[in-house]
């Protein structure tokens, strides 16, 4: 379950699907420009609970938080986060 606190609603997300989708599925606001495919990090989150329910960060996706404004250990991009458990998420807005 993705709880997406600054919307107030909560999203099954199936085991193995990035957050970013499960966000558009369900008509969420998100912005991506590059449709996900971790090269730009515009749909970089707050994980504010659940942190360990996803996998490290890999190569590509440091690459890409190496680059934006948005820094912090709870950062993430919604691309590449892929939750086996439940996670609380704040959408940042750009």
């Amino acid at each position: 379950m993705i709880r997406v606190l600054d919307k107030g609603i909560e999203i099954d997300c199936p085991p193995g699907d990035p957050i970013l989708f499960a966000l558009l599925d369900r008509g969420v606001n998100i912005t991506s420009v590059c449709g996900g495919n971790c090269s730009c990090g515009t749909c970089n989150i707050e994980v504010l609970e659940g942190l360990e329910n996803l996998p490290a960060i890999g190569p590509d996706e440091a690459r890409v938080l190496s680059k934006i404004k948005r820094q912090g250990p709870n950062v993430r991009l919604s691309c590449q986060s892929r939750p086996t458990g439940d996670v609380t998420i704040r959408i940042r807005p750009l």
